[in-house]
């Protein structure tokens, strides 16, 4: 009993010690993995450090590399600055000579300078010398030249026949087409007032401008289906505007070139002597008629335009475009003769007259009446106020004007012939109290 009991307590001992050496070597084995593992991460990141330090020192001698060859490329730029700035400093020294030499020829141009200003100051003194003596021949050629210029080809009474003329066939075409063109008696809307379209009004505009704007008023207000006397003496007053323009006009164009023109003639005029400024109007006016040729045919319909308006503005229950193909048709030719008799004596007096000047004489509206300069055309008995405007012109009338030899800005000055007016006390019988 007690030896089995030893047995198994021996046995017991055998198996507690061997789990307890099992227990001890577990413990050993898992030390040693542990230990291995370690080892093995510390392999890894040697192994990671090492491929690092192998890419850094890839790394490296890549950009050692390229540090050799910007080196390199360095070296040969400083080379190449070295050459050039050999190239510069000959360049420099080969300027230094040629500075040298410019400035030794300086020198000696400064002396030839100083020779040549001596010679200039020669000549100016010779120049101004010469102009004075040019002066002098000048104005003594001045004086010859009155008597070398061309005689007038016109005398003042041919010019006045010239204009009576125009003046006669002004008034006849103005008449006849007074007759023909008829007009009904007024009609007045339920206010008092006559009905007008757009183109009466805008026909009233314009002959306002032409003839002015009391007999434009008259002409609209009037009544003319029994006595078309208003209006004739409009169709006078627009083809009198019209003409003088004709006359009078340098080249046939717009406004401002032919005030610039005439600023340019009054500066000439009162500069210099009769026969030089007449000779200047002469050659200008011939030379630039020439470039700028103007047919009596354009003139005729610009003409026949105002008497459009003037007609319409009258009463006329017409377009001013019917009015003008009928006026074009009755009339034309006769119309384009007086146009071509206006061009013609701008010729003569413009042309053909050196001595002195003639000036067609048309009286603008509203200018106060003036006996001595102008003339009734209506010649009414009673007793003209000298305080009247002028209504409108009907017939043109001549002036001559002569500067005064050594003088500057004196003329002597004449009426040749008295230009016609209307007067408002002349309306008064023809136009009632309208007038």
């Amino acid at each position: 009993m007690s030896s089995r009991l030893a047995i198994c307590v021996g046995v017991a001992g055998l198996s507690a010690m061997g789990i307890f050496g099992t227990f001890k070597f577990v413990k050993v084995w898992r030390r040693v993995e542990r230990a291995r593992l370690r080892e093995q991460a510390t392999l890894r990141r040697q192994e990671e450090e090492l491929d690092l330090l192998r890419r850094s020192l890839s790394e490296s001698q890549a950009e050692v590399e390229e540090k050799k060859m910007a080196a390199q490329a360095h070296v040969e730029e400083i080379e190449r600055l070295g050459r050039r700035m050999s190239d510069t400093e000959r360049e420099l020294e080969d300027m230094r000579r040629q500075n040298r030499v410019l400035a030794e020829r300086t020198k000696q141009l400064s002396t030839r300078g100083q020779q040549l200003e001596g010679e200039l100051q020669h000549t100016k003194l010779e120049r101004q010398q010469a102009t004075e003596l040019l002066e002098v021949r000048t104005a003594e050629l001045k004086g010859a030249q009155a008597f070398l210029t061309k005689a007038d080809q016109l005398s003042g009474a041919d010019v006045i026949k010239l204009v009576e003329v125009l003046n006669a066939d002004i008034m006849q075409i103005s008449a006849s087409m007074a007759e023909d063109l008829t007009i009904e008696e007024k009609r007045f809307d339920s206010n008092g007032k006559e009905l007008e379209s757009d183109e009466t009004r805008e026909a009233f505009a314009r002959t306002e401008e032409i003839v002015g704007a009391r007999m434009a008023e008259l002409l609209k207000s009037s009544e003319h289906h029994e006595d078309p006397i208003l209006i004739q003496l409009a169709f006078q007053a627009g083809m009198t505007a019209y003409t003088h323009w004709i006359i009078s006009s340098w080249c046939f164009e717009n406004p401002d070139d032919e005030h610039m023109l005439s600023e340019i003639y009054a500066r000439v005029r009162e500069a210099e002597e009769q026969a030089v400024s007449g000779r200047w109007r002469q050659l200008t006016r011939t030379h630039l008629q020439r470039m700028l040729a103007h047919e009596p045919e354009q003139l005729a319909v610009d003409m026949v335009d105002v008497f459009s308006n003037i007609i319409v503005t009258a009463g006329l229950k017409e377009s001013p475009a019917t009015v003008h193909e009928r006026i074009m048709t009755s009339f034309g030719d006769r119309i384009r003769m007086a146009m071509k008799h206006a061009q013609n004596m701008n010729k003569k007096i413009g042309e053909g007259i050196t001595s002195c000047d003639l000036e067609v004489l048309y009286i603008v509206p509203e200018i106060p009446f003036n006996p001595n300069m102008m003339e009734d055309a209506i010649g009414s008995t009673s007793i003209t106020n000298n305080h009247e405007s002028v209504v409108c012109t009907t017939d043109l009338g001549l002036a001559r004007t002569e500067k005064l030899s050594g003088t500057i800005g004196q003329w002597n000055e004449a009426v040749l012939l008295k230009p016609k007016v209307v007067l408002p006390s002349g309306l008064v019988g023809i136009a009632g109290g309208s007038a």
